[in-house]
């Protein structure tokens, strides 16, 4: 791609898919600018780029000056923050609804050509969960502020260093039993980390005056349980999967939610009650001219680390 090193200023870099995404957006000789709180905490980004490709540059995203000296030259700007808990300090409402609402005001002002914001898949109006619902906010906050964007809505992302896989792994590393809220019945689309950040480089070269909107699904759908029998296949362990019905899960969040990194979250165990499969109602993986990429071609590749014997195993 011959794009005469244009310019984008990315939100959220240091994360899981922000990582990937800069391999890829490098690459085509794009030039980045990453926001961050501690830029000291953020030097692994500078090699996944040539000398002078990506900048780092102290941010506070909630102050305007700040966030306009990011954007100032930029062509594009890429939205990645996001949580899936509160804090005392982060709470959904800020990050996911207040942020969105004045970076697509700002892009507005500074003449950003193209705003990509990544949002959650499963969002719905009248969401009993207050992550679902400070999302959907975000996302309307940008289509009545920023025209030229596009918000692309990934079910659960794995790959190497993910959440998902990552988590209940560690947990069979010492557990006997893996608990499947809900009885495991929830159904997800999960889709590779590549093939989100190639969604995301996709999506900058799209002509758009009103906000488009993509489901992002891998291209299977499984149930929880059928997840944690392909993790526990993969990680060769015998672990029983002991259904908690919902009502038991949420009682268990309001003490699991005050370790320091919680384990569960009341709003966690109320976003479980909907499954988190493409619609159909939008554009999706294929429109964009992705193949999705299937768990069991990524899976093994990085998840090996948790069987006895490691890879040898």
């Amino acid at each position: 791609m011959q794009n005469n090193q244009k310019i984008i200023a990315i939100f959220g870099a240091g994360g899981f898919v922000g990582k990937h995404l800069m391999r890829q957006i490098t690459k085509l000789d794009y030039r980045v600018k990453v926001a961050t709180r501690k830029p000291y905490l953020k030097g692994y980004l500078k090699p996944l780029g040539n000398p002078g490709q990506i900048e780092l540059i102290k941010t506070n995203i909630f102050n305007i000056e700040n966030v306009k000296t990011v954007l100032n030259n930029c062509d594009y700007a890429i939205n990645l923050i996001g949580i899936l808990y509160e804090t005392r300090k982060q709470k959904f409402s800020q990050i996911h609804s207040e942020f969105p609402y004045l970076l697509s005001n700002l892009c507005n002002e500074m003449g950003i050509k193209k705003l990509v914001h990544v949002s959650a898949l499963g969002i719905k109006d009248r969401h009993i969960s207050k992550y679902m619902q400070s999302k959907l906010q975000g996302e309307k906050n940008i289509q009545e502020t920023f025209g030229s964007s596009v918000i692309l809505r990934p079910s659960v992302i794995f790959g190497p260093e993910d959440k998902f896989f990552n988590t209940f792994a560690s947990i069979a590393q010492f557990s006997p039993a893996i608990p499947l809220i809900g009885d495991g019945k929830t159904k997800f689309a999960p889709i590779y980390v590549g093939d989100v950040a190639k969604a995301i480089t996709k999506s900058l070269e799209l002509k758009n005056s009103e906000t488009k909107i993509y489901e992002l699904g891998g291209p299977e759908n499984y149930s929880f349980r059928e997840l944690m029998e392909i993790l526990m296949s993969e990680i060769k362990k015998k672990r029983l999967l002991l259904n908690i019905p919902f009502n038991i899960a949420k009682f268990q969040s309001y003490f699991l939610q005050l370790l320091p990194k919680p384990l569960l979250t009341p709003d966690q165990v109320d976003l479980l009650k909907y499954n988190n499969i493409v619609s159909g109602n939008y554009p999706e993986l294929s429109d964009l001219g992705i193949t999705g990429t299937s768990i069991k071609t990524i899976l093994p590749k990085y998840i090996y680390r948790f069987r006895t014997g490691g890879q040898f195993n």
